[in-house]
């Protein structure tokens, strides 16, 4: 009799192994999931994070770009040149006749009647 009670241990001491060795694999698959989860969420917020940073120093070069392009048109002006040529190395002030001066005319838009008028009046 006191055989089966033997058998009956080991049997329930294998059982508790195969129970503690599958509830190891659960607790790590579910460990596993978590450290998964938790480092991708981990890691959007790195790249959201270093997005913004980028964002922030786009944004700054483009007002420097900006910035420097006013500088650039305030100091190219005729008038400023003028006056660094005649602070700078004692040059006369120009005269009226000495200017020159540059217009933009605005472009004239050619219909087909024009286009017309004017190939038929070139012909002999």
């Amino acid at each position: 009799m006191r055989a089966p009670i033997s058998m009956h241990k080991q049997s329930e001491k294998h059982e508790d192994l195969r129970n503690l060795v599958s509830l190891s694999f659960i607790v790590l698959f579910a460990g596993g999931i978590l450290f998964a989860f938790l480092y991708r969420n981990i890691r959007m917020a790195i790249v959201t994070y270093e997005i913004e940073k980028l964002k922030k120093e786009r944004r700054a070069a483009y007002i420097e770009t900006e910035e420097l392009r006013f500088q650039v048109a305030r100091h190219s002006s005729a008038d400023r040149m003028e006056k660094l040529f005649r602070e700078k190395y004692g040059f006369l002030p120009v005269e009226v006749s000495q200017k020159i001066s540059t217009y933009i005319l605005p472009q004239i838009e050619r219909t087909k009647k024009d286009t017309d008028e004017r190939n038929t009046s070139a012909k002999p």
